[in-house]
């Protein structure tokens, strides 16, 4: 097991415990608190309101947004740079570019004020929802630590049309 396979692996177990464990989420909060504290001062006075309001939250955005997407557009763009498959690097960049742009749309179609009116239903449903991501993220991990992922993925694998495991084991 590779070392960035180990360290992933045990960092959901612990992303996990933080999120079942409300004694964990306190101390993590409490630890994180001088940053955040410091990044809320920071960014007290910084209006999202105007170019440079919206600039500065698409800033945001993007450096939360970029270590996820990176693997997929670099892997297309390399695809595309060797001039290999292009109609595979056509329906990886447009799949990709339809799965991040709905949910954004569905985010901007809607109105603050019906986001404000379902805050209270999503507020009550947090906890749950979190617990639900706690046991999943340690469910993971601990199948990746223990090596039981590999014998789901080949079975996976196994069951995936040729056409789509050509095309996720070309980028």
């Amino acid at each position: 097991m590779t070392v960035f396979r180990l360290v992933s692996a045990a960092l959901l177990v612990v992303v996990g415990a933080v999120l079942l464990a409300p004694r964990l989420q306190t101390s993590f909060a409490t630890a994180a608190g001088p940053i955040s504290g410091w990044a809320q001062n920071r960014f007290r006075t910084t209006s999202t309101t105007g170019v440079g309001g919206q600039f500065a939250v698409g800033f945001l955005l993007g450096a939360v947004w970029t270590p996820c997407v990176g693997p997929t557009l670099g892997a297309a763009s390399v695809m595309a740079a060797r001039g290999e498959n292009i109609a595979a690097v056509a329906v990886t960049m447009l799949a990709f570019g339809v799965g991040t742009a709905f949910p954004l749309l569905i985010l901007g179609s809607l109105s603050r004020e019906a986001l404000q009116r379902w805050r209270g239903r999503v507020a009550a449903s947090a906890a749950r929802l979190k617990a639900i991501l706690g046991v999943l993220l340690v469910l993971v991990g601990t199948m990746t630590l223990t090596g039981l992922d590999r014998p789901i993925q080949t079975a996976l694998e196994g069951a995936m049309p040729d056409w789509l495991l050509g095309l996720t084991t070309q980028i």
